[in-house]
C-alpha cells in the first residue's frame, strides 16, 4: 500500500487505507496489461487529490507511467483537460507525429474556433487514438481530476472511449464532486458505468481519523477544546486542516503537559471566513438559502425552510439539490442535516445581525404554524430581539 507523503499534498493521508488498497490493486491489474477505469467521487476537500497522489509511489515501483491533469472552469477551452494530460510541453522535436499534429490542430482551433468544426473532429479522433495506443509499449495510468469542470470536447472524447471499452493496459481514474451533473458529464459517467468502470466513493473521515489527522498536522496530541471544534468539521480533511492552520495563525494554540489545545474564541471569526470561502463554489442562490436554513439549526424540515424563505417547497428543493449533492447538507428521512456543523455555523455567523433577527422571527412563526413545541418557538423569539 502506498503511504509515503508526496510533494504538494496539503495534509497527511489518514483513514484511507481501504481506498488506497483498492487503487493499488487496480494499478497492479493495469500493470499486468488489463485496462481498468475508476470513477472516484467525493465532496470538495474530502481528499481525492491526496488519494490519487499516493498512487505515485506505487506507479514508480511498478514502472507504470502516471499522467495527471486537473479540469478547471478557468481553463475551459477546447480539449484543455486532455492536452494538459497528454501533450508534451517540451520542444517539437521530442513530440511524436500524433502529438505534433494535435498541437498544430489546437493552435488552429484556438485561433479560429468558428471555422474549426472539421478540426474538432480530427482532434477528437487523434486524442482517442493517443489514449488507445499509449499502452502499446508499457502500462500507464491517467488521472483526470475534477472532471465535473472539464471542457465539453474532452468529455466527448471520454464518452467515445467509454463506448469502446476500457483503455488497454491503463488505469484511468476520473475524479469528481457529487454536484448535479452537466448533461454531457452524466453521459460520460453512465457510459463508463456500462463499460464496467469501478465506482469508488470517498466518504468523510470518522471521528478517530479526524483527530489523528489533526495530530499529524500539529505533531502532538490535541486537547478537548480543539477536539470539540474538529468534531464540527464532519470529517472533511480540508476543514480539519483549516481549523488547525487558522488556530495556529491566530496564536490560539497552547501546549500544556504535552497536549496542544486551543484557547479563546477570537480565532473562530477568521475560521468562519475561511469556511465561507470554501463553499463559495455553490453560488449565491444556494448559499443564501443555506444561510436561512442555518437559522433553523443543524437539521431542518424542508417545508419549514420554505415557509421561512417564503418560497414554494419545490423551488427550495431545486435549489437545495446543489447543496445536497455537494455534501453540505444530507438527507435523513424526512429532514435535511448539515453535513458539517462548522459550515452551518459559518453561514449563520455570516448573516447580518438585523437579517439574523428577522429570520429568527420568521422561523418562530413558521415553526408555530407547523406545530413545533412552544419552547422551540420561544427560543427563536428570544433570538429575534
Amino acid at each position: 500500500m502506498s503511504t509515503s507523503a508526496e510533494p504538494g499534498r496539503t495534509w497527511p493521508l489518514v483513514g484511507r487505507a481501504a481506498e488506497l488498497d483498492d487503487l493499488d490493486d487496480l494499478l497492479s491489474t493495469a500493470a499486468d496489461g488489463v485496462g481498468v477505469t475508476v470513477l472516484l467521487e467525493g465532496e470538495a476537500g474530502v481528499g481525492k487529490t491526496s488519494l490519487v497522489d499516493a498512487l505515485r509511489g506505487s506507479a514508480r515501483l511498478l514502472d507504470v507511467e502516471l499522467r495527471t491533469a486537473r479540469a478547471t472552469e478557468m481553463r475551459a477551452w477546447p480539449f484543455a483537460l486532455l492536452s494538459d494530460a497528454l501533450l508534451v510541453r517540451s520542444g517539437r522535436s521530442s513530440r511524436g507525429p500524433v502529438e505534433a499534429e494535435l498541437t498544430d490542430l489546437l493552435d488552429a482551433i484556438y485561433a479560429d474556433p468558428v471555422r474549426s468544426v472539421a478540426r474538432y473532429d480530427r482532434a477528437a479522433e487523434l486524442f482517442a487514438a493517443l489514449l488507445r495506443r499509449r499502452g502499446d509499449s508499457r502500462p500507464w495510468a491517467l488521472v483526470l481530476e475534477d472532471v465535473h469542470e472539464a471542457d465539453a470536447p474532452s468529455l466527448e472524447v471520454l464518452l467515445q472511449l467509454a463506448h469502446e471499452g476500457a483503455v488497454p493496459r491503463a488505469l484511468v481514474v476520473l475524479t469528481m464532486r457529487p454536484v448535479p451533473y452537466r448533461p454531457e458529464l452524466a453521459e460520460v459517467v453512465a457510459a463508463w458505468t456500462r463499460a464496467g468502470a469501478r465506482y469508488l466513493e470517498l466518504r468523510p473521515l470518522n471521528a478517530r481519523a479526524t483527530v489523528e489527522l489533526a495530530e499529524n498536522l500539529v505533531g502532538t496530541p490535541v486537547g478537548p477544546a480543539l477536539r470539540g471544534t474538529l468534531a464540527t468539521t464532519g470529517g472533511n480533511p480540508r476543514l480539519v486542516a483549516d481549523v488547525v492552520r487558522t488556530a495556529r495563525a491566530a496564536g490560539a494554540l497552547v501546549t500544556t503537559d504535552g497536549v496542544l489545545d486551543s484557547t479563546g474564541v477570537r480565532w473562530l471569526t477568521p475560521l468562519d471566513e475561511v469556511v465561507r470561502r470554501r463553499v463559495e463554489y455553490l453560488g449565491p442562490e444556494v448559499l443564501a438559502l443555506l444561510g436561512q436554513a442555518s437559522v433553523l439549526g443543524s437539521s431542518f424540515v424542508i417545508a419549514d425552510l420554505a415557509s421561512l424563505a417564503g418560497d414554494p417547497v419545490g423551488d427550495c428543493w431545486r435549489t437545495l439539490r446543489h447543496g445536497l449533492a455537494a455534501g453540505v447538507v444530507r438527507a435523513r428521512g424526512d429532514r435535511l442535516v448539515f453535513g458539517h456543523d462548522l459550515v452551518r455555523g459559518a453561514l449563520y455567523n455570516g448573516l447580518e445581525p438585523e437579517q439574523r433577527r428577522a429570520l429568527h422571527a420568521r422561523a418562530a412563526w413558521a415553526l408555530r404554524q407547523a406545530g413545533a413545541p412552544a419552547q422551540i418557538v420561544t427560543a427563536h423569539l428570544e433570538r429575534a430581539r
